[in-house]
């Protein structure tokens, strides 16, 4: 932005815009111009791209890729926090989030809470679903099935103690239970990233 200078005037200059007289009054110097402070906020300032109001004389301007704001307009669009000296992400619609907002934005979603899974979180992976570790729960008993192992059925999850109770199949010529092989899913931490865990079958 093209800068200016902010004074009150001893010599005998009239305002370029109104032509009133400034001196022995405030007045701002852009572009070689002598103007009033009223004239500069309807003709020279910057408007800002949060509230839409010029930014006059007087305030503190912040400026980034050819946008304006007030020192105090700039703030998180998902906290309000002042992001004045403070990393920032300029997203959609000239909004500013943030770090801490833009990566729980960005984040996956649990399955389970419908919460952002942030970096360092536990948290298990199953057919391009994720939970977090305590969120990933069996259909029937409730119980945390975790990183252990599950038998899925549809939408929903078991535990083997309950996939026995409720699905197990009987040998029709010994009578004992069929046995299937559950899925057992890996879980890692890997701080500053999203955790990823493959699933693999296992012998029951």
């Amino acid at each position: 932005p093209g800068s200016y200078t902010v004074g009150t005037m001893s010599e005998r200059f009239d305002c370029h815009y109104c032509r009133d007289p400034l001196q022995g009054k405030k007045y701002v110097q852009k572009e070689g111009r002598h103007c009033c402070v009223k004239c500069f906020e309807k003709f020279c300032a910057n408007t800002c791209t949060e509230c839409k109001k010029p930014i006059g004389a007087d305030s503190k301007e912040l400026h980034f890729k050819n946008r304006y704001w007030h020192d105090n307009c700039f703030r998180c669009f998902k906290c309000y926090t002042s992001l004045v000296n403070e990393p920032f992400m300029l997203r959609e619609n000239n909004k500013v989030w943030c770090s801490n907002c833009t990566a729980a934005e960005d984040a996956p979603r649990c399955k389970g809470c419908f919460k952002p899974i942030i970096a360092g979180d536990q948290n298990v992976e199953y057919k391009k679903m994720v939970w977090h570790k305590d969120c990933f729960t069996c259909s029937q008993c409730k119980q945390v099935i975790g990183s252990g192992s599950f038998f899925p059925k549809g939408d929903e999850f078991y535990c083997v103690s309950c996939h026995e109770h409720k699905f197990a199949k009987t040998c029709a010529k010994c009578k004992n239970d069929l046995e299937e092989e559950p899925v057992w899913l890996t879980m890692k931490m890997n701080p500053g990233t999203i955790t990823v865990s493959n699933a693999q079958s296992v012998p029951v």
